[in-house]
């Protein structure tokens, strides 16, 4: 029979209290449902556009638009390892809203004066109206990390001195997987989301007010 030296039994012993202390951690990440519920885009505008004049309108259905602040836009779910929904995502803005408002922050960087709002005045020369608007994120809480992909979507007509002059449509995704850091994962894949749109669309409508 080997007896093993004390001190490699020592080592051993420690190196597996080092493993159960790791796994329990682990077990209590994912149980205490470290992800984000609610979510709110705080936008950054980046598509760097100038040179802008005059007001646009940016229109969006009324029925988009936040009544209360009880009220709760659902975009999304959460799902664990094994594809089974265990929570909602939620914002407090409707998707109509967050794009309007990235929308907004955009053109008035580039120079323009911009109203949001849900209707047709007298008197537009340029408006934006968004006619789709659709955000889904969503978010795959398993035991050692999380996922979480965004997928936005955006339809509008522009509009300048009374004629619709384009229909546009952009659509873009952004995934992201971390271990760090996961109450914020959900609003960083909305916000480059949001982004890689903006990215898009601002220049399209500053060279269609411009012409």
């Amino acid at each position: 029979m080997r007896i093993m030296p004390s001190g490699f039994m020592k080592i051993c012993q420690k190196f597996m209290m080092l493993t159960v202390i790791s796994f329990i951690g682990l077990l209590s990440l994912n149980g205490c449902a470290r992800y984000a519920h609610n979510v709110s885009a705080l936008y950054e505008p980046s598509a760097g556009i100038y040179g802008g004049t005059g007001e646009v309108y940016v229109i969006i259905p009324e029925s988009q638009q936040t009544q209360s602040s009880d009220v709760k836009w659902g975009i999304g779910k959460i799902t664990d390892g094994d594809n089974m929904k265990i929570d909602d995502v939620v914002s407090p803005r409707s998707p109509a809203e967050i794009i309007q408002a990235a929308l907004v922050l955009e053109l008035k960087k580039g120079g323009y004066t911009v109203t949001p709002t849900t209707k047709h005045h007298d008197g537009e020369q340029q408006v934006i109206d968004i006619t789709k608007a659709e955000i889904k994120l969503e978010q795959v809480s398993a035991l050692a990390d999380l996922k979480a992909t965004c997928r936005v979507l955006v339809g509008m007509d522009v509009f300048k001195n009374g004629k619709m002059v384009k229909r546009l449509q952009y659509e873009s995704e952004s995934s992201k997987t971390d271990v760090k850091d996961r109450d914020f994962l959900a609003k960083s894949v909305l916000e480059e989301a949001l982004q890689s749109i903006m990215l898009k669309a601002t220049p399209d409508l500053h060279g269609l007010f411009k012409k």
